[in-house]
């Protein structure tokens, strides 16, 4: 299973989860088959003018991601990811993704409808 994180910056599994989502400086995605971690930047999605959160929501979807798991989003980023098979939860802002899958695991974050 792929989990995909909006995180500040690349720390791995030390990240810690941002509270935007188009905006996030990029996104930490795990795969916990192989326990590993990839970056994906998103510094062309959180600079652009406009349409940050569909195109990241366009990232979120190209990663082959199952879950996600971040920010609240918007309503245009919601559309786009709500058209995938993604799983979407609530995470919370400041924790490590570590500590947000670990909840996530525990059934302690809220699913987003």
């Amino acid at each position: 299973m792929k989990v995909i994180f909006s995180v500040r910056e690349n720390k791995s599994a030390d990240s810690l989860l941002d509270e935007r989502f188009g905006r996030a400086a990029g996104f930490m995605l795990f795969d916990d088959e192989a326990h590993e971690w990839l970056w994906i930047d998103n510094a062309s999605n959180a600079n652009a003018a406009g349409g940050a959160g569909v195109q990241a929501g366009q990232t979120v979807v190209s990663s082959g991601a199952e879950i996600y798991i971040g920010a609240e989003l918007g309503p245009k980023a919601m559309a786009v990811l709500s058209k995938s098979q993604i799983k979407l939860f609530l995470g919370i802002p400041g924790k490590s993704v570590q500590e947000n899958y670990r909840l996530y695991k525990e059934g302690k974050l809220e699913k987003i409808v």
